[in-house]
């Protein structure tokens, strides 16, 4: 006999041989128990997963010569030919080859005949959903009204596109894609019936490449025995395959928790020198990465891990080195990476950039702790960046930031109608003009307090005393006269959040617009954090004063006053506040312009 490749020679041949479909298999064994085989089925799944092996496997339950039986014999003269292909009452039909309405007609014909010399004439039409709308109609009245002793099974990859009238006549299974451990037991059941020594790491190589067919597993399996001989190693089979080596793997992990952007773009070059496939490298990758997070996730004991007990450990402590949401933050990179590179030319490119965002991607905040900074939430702990010059994604556009090093833990939450009553109104709802990223409202705004000095005793503080405002002054003093001269024009200092916010009347708007430049600004958040202790970001803000307008203008912020603190004190308003964030802006009378 000629040779046979193991996909073939290991072929189940019956129920109890079927790897990783006993949903389907122990409901045939019933029906066929019980006397309720249906006349028409549906087997569904990916490729390789035993829909073809399982139609084979109920013809041969059906004629054996001492069934109908769940477990057939395999030694009598109907299941050898079943076995070979051989028996007459058992067609196997190629609907992608023959597709059209003839065909249909003359296997329609054919199925009115009585089996040959078993029970049951058996069907199989292979890739049925190529059948065309023509072909499915003239088979859809012999569905209906089936010949008596004949069986069909449709196996398909695509079961939607099966004609709704044939799906409703018939039992539908679906095969579900088998699991890394189920193909790599069987993939080590059957090294160990050919004799084969193979090392855990290729099995789960090999495992990891079938993508949960075992008929794709096998025939790899049968391709490594051809490349390494009698004993098969892991390098061996990554070579054989094109796959990065493990190290490889580890070395990008160590990149990544180093950030180090060069390590990562040295890696790319390393595997263009070495003939890798990119897309096949970036496709292990976000497997290497998924093993990460579930072993994060789930422990590193979980069956969810597509890898073998001796590469556990390794991952643990890869996995110990990140948060899950670093992990899941890399995980989709990988895939628009992986996206990118299928869909746009030059490969090579869209891998060095995906590389370097998994390198910067510890460095982004999430976006909770972004709140929490803005909000003066204690509540939730703070991020610490790697770089000084990164951001708030959610920053005011009104404000200008120096953004600190590290972020510090936040003070202890401050009411949001507290901190509206102690900053001067916002613009209101028409359109403010903006000069370089300040914000200072119309001229028709109703004021809301007098104006305040710029400097000197009468300015306010919020959350700093006087003390440290007059020590930063001085600092700035002993280093830069000119910076500390427009620093006296800030008639209102806050601190809170991570951030010390300079308030200039808007009278001062020339003044502001001069600290703000970058370099005075960033000076004068290095003093800051400094001399408080603590790292911060420096912000520069118009305070809106009063605007002298026709009438009585002092009765008339009284009365605004009154209205605001009336507003600031309702439960509702204190309640939308707390929930989400912000502060009031202007209030305004029913009716008033």
């Amino acid at each position: 006999m000629s040779y046979q490749v193991i996909a073939r020679k290991f072929r189940p041949l019956t129920f109890a041989e079927v790897v990783g479909q006993q949903h389907v298999t122990h409901t045939l064994q019933n029906a066929i128990r019980e006397g309720r085989v249906a006349h028409a089925y549906i087997f569904s799944g990916a490729r390789g997963v035993g829909k073809t092996t399982t139609a084979r496997i109920l013809a041969k339950a059906l004629n054996c010569a001492n069934g109908p039986t769940p477990e057939p014999c395999n030694q009598c003269d109907s299941c050898r030919e079943i076995t070979a292909g051989n028996a007459l009452d058992v067609l196997e039909i190629d609907a992608a080859s023959n597709r059209g309405i003839d065909q249909v007609r003359e296997l329609r014909d054919m199925v009115r005949y009585a089996p040959a010399g078993g029970r049951y004439k058996v069907i199989l039409l292979d890739e049925a959903h190529m059948l065309t709308s023509e072909a499915s109609n003239a088979l859809l009245k012999t569905l209906e009204e089936p010949p008596d002793k004949v069986i069909f099974i449709m196996a398909t990859t695509e079961p939607d596109k099966l004609a709704d009238t044939i799906r409703s006549r018939s039992q539908h299974f679906h095969f579900r894609a088998l699991s890394f451990t189920e193909i790599s037991e069987a993939l080590a059941s059957v090294t160990q019936k050919e004799n084969l020594v193979a090392e855990p790491g290729a099995l789960a190589v090999l495992a990891r490449a079938a993508d949960g067919s075992l008929r794709d597993g096998l025939s790899l399996l049968e391709q490594a025995r051809a490349y390494c001989g009698e004993k098969i190693s892991e390098t061996q089979v990554r070579e054989l395959l094109g796959l990065a080596s493990g190290e490889v793997l580890g070395e990008l992990v160590a990149a990544i928790e180093a950030h180090s952007a060069q390590r990562v773009l040295a890696l790319v070059h390393k595997l263009l020198a070495e003939g890798q496939n990119l897309h096949q490298f970036c496709r292990e990758a976000i497997s290497h990465f998924r093993n990460l997070l579930v072993a994060r996730v789930c422990g590193v004991d979980s069956d969810l891990i597509a890898a073998p007990a001796e590469e556990r450990p390794r991952l643990a402590r890869a996995a110990a080195s990140f948060s899950e949401e670093d992990l899941t933050r890399c995980f989709q990179i990988l895939l628009q990476t992986d996206d990118d590179m299928r869909r746009k030319p030059d490969p090579r490119l869209h891998l060095e950039m995906g590389l370097l965002r998994l390198v910067n991607a510890a460095r982004l905040a999430p976006l909770e702790e972004v709140i929490a900074e803005l909000s003066g939430n204690a509540a939730l702990r703070p991020r610490q960046p790697a770089d000084a010059g990164a951001q708030t994604p959610a920053q005011n556009p009104s404000t200008l930031s120096a953004s600190a090093p590290a972020r510090p833990a936040p003070p202890a939450p401050q009411s949001f109608a507290a901190r509206a009553a102690a900053s001067a109104p916002a613009v209101s709802a028409e359109p403010p003009s903006r000069i370089q990223g300040l914000t200072t409202p119309p001229a028709s705004t109703t004021p809301t307090r007098p104006a305040e000095p710029p400097s000197g005793p009468a300015a306010s503080f919020v959350g700093i005393d006087a003390a440290q405002v007059a020590a930063i002054k001085t600092a700035i003093l002993s280093q830069e006269n000119f910076l500390a001269e427009l620093v006296e024009h800030a008639h209102r200092w806050e601190l809170g959040g991570g951030e010390i916010c300079l308030y200039f009347p808007t009278t001062s708007r020339s003044f502001a617009e001069l600290v703000q430049a970058r370099e005075r600004l960033e000076k004068l958040r290095t003093i800051a954090s400094r001399v408080l202790g603590q790292p911060l970001r420096v912000c520069v803000k118009l305070d809106a004063g009063p605007v002298p307008v026709l009438g009585n203008t002092v009765r008339a912020d009284q009365n605004t006053r009154d209205l605001r603190a009336r507003f600031e004190q309702d439960p509702i308003v204190q309640g939308m506040l707390e929930r989400f964030g912000g502060r009031i802006s202007e209030v305004k009378a029913r009716g008033e312009e």
